[in-house]
């Protein structure tokens, strides 16, 4: 409980700083230092649901923050806007930790979290306010990089794990020095030359502690998985029509980077200071990227073209046979039968339409492909009665101009959301013939990488941040980039380098692979290779839909009533959606000077494995997805 005297001290520091203010700024002044002062007296239950706050705005990207967390399987966190009139200091303590998104603060705001963190409040903050720069240890140095690079510390407990190559940025960072804070990540000028100047900053302040990541890091994740928002509805890589990978073009991918999955590093640079920061309160779980235990998953999937269901029946055959699955998108449905649909959507394949919007390939008008979409998906229906929640675009057309015809770079992210579309599979490498550098995508074969620095599906953000409803989903293994190269090793050690990469290397992807029916002729031997390397690696190969599931039930799982007492942490695991495969949570194996010594699910013993992740180790345990679990997790020496 704060002291009167200390409550005299809080509205001293107000006043302290209102000498040039008017009587009635500086009324409403005392009355916040009085508020906040009342939050610090009263007693402030924790969150039962949610230890983790993330405070955000309208702009600034800042709710996807949450996408991020979901994407890392920290499920357990609350979103508030900043400006709602319930956040007080009260409310803050709460919560064991705040993440302070790009917010611009008034004076009341800093004196809030400034007496938070001094009274022991953990906060990240991302581009914070200058306001906080003695709360986080630096002191502002003036201007900005441009382009910059990111190299993390390896000998941090954060940088543990995480790779010790430069990670190329697309947002604007500030430049801090430090005042009393620890260096953790450093900026670069370029992908070699170091500017000495901090990036990322860990800082002891009173009886708290803070993370200043120095650039906006949930923007930086979206313009590197989605490309230059600044290029939305311009044909730029010489390509005939606008497709996603023209908003990769003049530099945007460092081809030297191919095989890191640049955005991914960043999340897991994330999750690693939020561990940091349970140190000073309790372990957390979080849910595993993948099904069961897999290191990686694989999805096939087949532009049907105009064939017909005679043209695509050898090929599905194939593809059972070796156990695997495929989506196949349809663009003629009057030369594929219901019955031949009913067989094979029987079998566990999805079918699902190809919407064709090429006649306007160069400039897709959002009305035309709107109606373009909806004509594919009530076909879809009306003929074989499937729904369409997965989509590939014939040329793979994106539209770049959103309904005013406005440039959007997440235009027809947004037009399949309207459409009830929920996973995107339009962002192809492919590369050839363009007026760029060569492979301006990055290199072929088995140094081939996600180009869009991930290997995980996340939801699309518009270019104010504003989540999109639609899963974004790379397809990095495109039949005809290799084979209008007449290269189908490199078909192959494309899909092997990525899955290699995967398993051994914490390198993780979900890998879409693309075989056309039209060049089954081409792909057909390379693909059985990948298919037989997927079985011997125990990787399964799935539709895009089953996969979609997956991620859907995976996001909706939540954390609730997490409660740290005498060594034992406890907690809910609530999942309302089934599946066919295993949802897995990890909790760290060591925490302090202590480790696990036993897990029991509904009161009951649970076997569970231990497995290093990028620098930690973990106790992974798998349930039943669609039920709720109690879970209590005893630590000792």
């Amino acid at each position: 409980m704060q002291s009167d005297n200390q409550t005299t001290t809080l509205i001293r520091q107000v006043n302290s700083n209102m000498n040039n203010t008017t009587n009635m700024n500086r009324s409403i002044f005392l009355l916040t230092a009085f508020i906040i002062s009342f939050g610090v007296m009263s007693c402030s239950k924790k969150d039962s649901a949610a230890p983790v706050l993330i405070l955000a705005t309208n702009t600034g990207f800042g709710t996807y923050t949450g996408e991020i967390l979901k994407a890392e399987g920290y499920n357990e966190f609350k979103m508030d806007s900043l400006s709602d009139a319930k956040i007080s200091l009260k409310y803050l303590r709460k919560f064991d930790l705040i993440i302070l998104t790009e917010s611009s603060l008034i004076p009341a705001q800093k004196l809030m979290f400034t007496t938070f963190v001094k009274g022991g409040g953990n906060l990240i903050a991302f581009k914070p306010d200058k306001k906080l720069s003695e709360v986080f240890g630096i002191i502002y140095e003036g201007g900005s990089f441009r382009n910059a690079y990111l190299s993390v510390n390896a000998n941090s407990d954060i940088g543990n794990g995480i790779t010790t190559e430069t990670i190329q940025l697309h947002v604007d960072a500030d430049k801090f020095k430090l005042n009393g804070g620890m260096d953790l990540a450093d900026f670069f000028l370029d992908a070699t030359n170091t500017s000495g100047l901090p990036g990322l900053v860990f800082n002891n302040y009173g009886k708290g502690h803070t993370i200043a990541v120095l650039y906006n890091l949930p923007e930086n994740i979206v313009y590197t998985r989605q490309g230059n928002c600044q290029y939305a509805g311009q044909e730029k890589d010489g390509i005939n029509g606008l497709r996603p990978m023209d908003l990769f073009t003049d530099g945007w991918v460092d081809t030297s980077k191919s095989t890191i999955n640049q955005a991914d590093e960043q999340m897991v640079l994330l999750s690693h200071c939020i561990e940091k920061m349970n140190t000073y309160t309790s372990p957390l779980p979080h849910l595993w990227y993948f099904p069961d235990t897999l290191k990686c998953l694989v999805t096939l999937t087949n532009d049907g073209e105009s064939r017909s269901d005679i043209d695509f029946e050898p090929q599905f055959r194939d593809i059972d046979s070796m156990g695997a699955k495929m989506s196949i998108y349809i663009l003629d449905i009057n030369k594929v039968s219901k019955e031949w649909v009913d067989k094979w959507t029987a079998k566990g394949h999805e079918i699902a339409g190809h919407p064709d919007d090429v006649k306007e390939a160069g400039n897709p008008d959002w009305n035309n492909m709107n109606n373009a979409i909806r004509m594919k998906k009530n076909e879809i229906a009306g003929k074989y009665g499937l729904p369409m929640r997965t989509n590939v675009n014939h040329w793979f057309v994106w539209c770049g101009r959103n309904a005013d015809g406005k440039p959007d770079f997440a235009a027809e992210a947004r037009l399949e959301e309207k459409n009830g579309i929920e996973l995107d599979i339009n962002y192809a490498q492919y590369d050839l013939k363009s007026n760029q550098a060569e492979h301006f995508l990055g290199p072929p074969g088995t140094n081939q990488g996600n180009f869009t620095g991930s290997g995980l599906l996340m939801k699309f953000a518009d270019a104010r941040g504003k989540i999109i409803n639609v899963y974004q989903h790379l397809n990095a293994v495109y039949d005809q980039e290799y084979n209008e190269s007449h290269d189908p090793e490199g078909f192959y050690n494309c899909f092997r380098g990525l899955m290699d990469r995967s398993l051994h290397s914490e390198v993780y992807s979900f890998i879409s692979v693309k075989s056309h029916n039209d060049e089954y002729y081409f792909s057909r031997i390379p693909l059985m290779k990948m298919l037989a390397y997927a079985s011997k690696n125990g990787v399964p190969v799935w539709t895009a839909l089953k996969l979609l599931d997956f991620i859907k039930m995976r996001d909706e799982a939540t954390f609730t009533d997490i409660s740290w007492s005498d060594n034992r942490l406890s907690f809910n695991l609530n999942s309302s959606l089934k599946h066919s495969n295993g949802l897995t949570f990890m909790v760290p194996f060591k925490y302090r000077d202590k480790r696990i010594t036993g897990v029991t699910r509904n009161g009951k013993d649970a076997t569970f494995i231990i497995r290093s992740v990028k620098g930690s180790d973990y106790a992974f345990i798998t349930v039943e997805p669609g039920a709720n679990y109690s879970i209590l997790v005893t630590y000792g020496k």
